[in-house]
């Protein structure tokens, strides 16, 4: 049972890890890659506050939206491998690919909902820097790796797992957080009180470097 949640975790370190290498580093390097595709995502995003109607056509109509489900069925794939051995991790690799797919189809196409359930993913859009917030399910990983920016902290969740936690507990956690991760926090206020200053000034910086 225990393999459920720790494959839960894998994938959300998976996503960190991909965003940001695959969809953003390797195509601003690349152009003619098919990741690519994620740049126009970006720039539909910034055009239309946040929507990307993409999410509403068929994988066979947008090279975009082809791209994420064939990348997410193939980490499912790949994850069946170890499933004899390991079947609770591979439901957690399943779970959070599932999970991926349909929480950032519901943003994209309700930005109320991804402003007020998953702050850290309408930040990695609408920031002056859209190279970070690189999580889409949970801000676990930008946490851990430093990553999460937060310009505007009347939206942001108000706790590291991204998640309604009582307030006895929130305190606890935030403070556990922030005792074991003291680099990390230290990035992320300050790279957050820079892009609140951009955002002020207008300042935009073009997403993977890309115009």
């Amino acid at each position: 049972m225990i393999g459920f949640p720790i494959g839960v975790f894998a994938f959300n370190a998976f996503e960190w890890y991909a965003h940001k290498t695959w969809l953003h580093e390797y195509p601003s390097r690349h152009r003619n890659s098919p990741f690519f595709t994620h740049i126009r995502h970006h720039k539909r995003a910034r055009l239309n506050d946040f929507v990307d109607d993409g999410y509403k056509n068929s994988l066979w109509n947008d090279q975009e939206m082809f791209n994420e489900k064939v990348g997410l069925i193939g980490v499912a794939g790949a994850a069946a491998v170890v499933a004899p051995v390991a079947p609770f991790f591979t439901l957690g690799i399943w779970y959070g690919a599932w999970n991926y797919w349909s929480v950032h189809k519901k943003c994209h196409l309700d930005p109320e909902y991804a402003k007020s359930r998953i702050p850290w993913h309408f930040d990695h859009h609408m920031n002056a820097n859209q190279d970070a917030n690189w999580c889409v399910t949970r801000p676990w990983f930008d946490y851990i790796m430093g990553t999460r920016v937060m310009s505007d902290p009347q939206i942001a969740e108000s706790n590291p797992l991204g998640m309604d936690l009582p307030n006895w507990l929130e305190s606890r956690v935030n403070r556990l957080a922030r005792r074991l991760l003291p680099g990390a926090y230290e990035s992320i206020d300050h790279s957050s009180r820079i892009d609140a200053g951009r955002r002020h000034e207008g300042i935009e910086i073009p997403v993977a470097g890309v115009a």
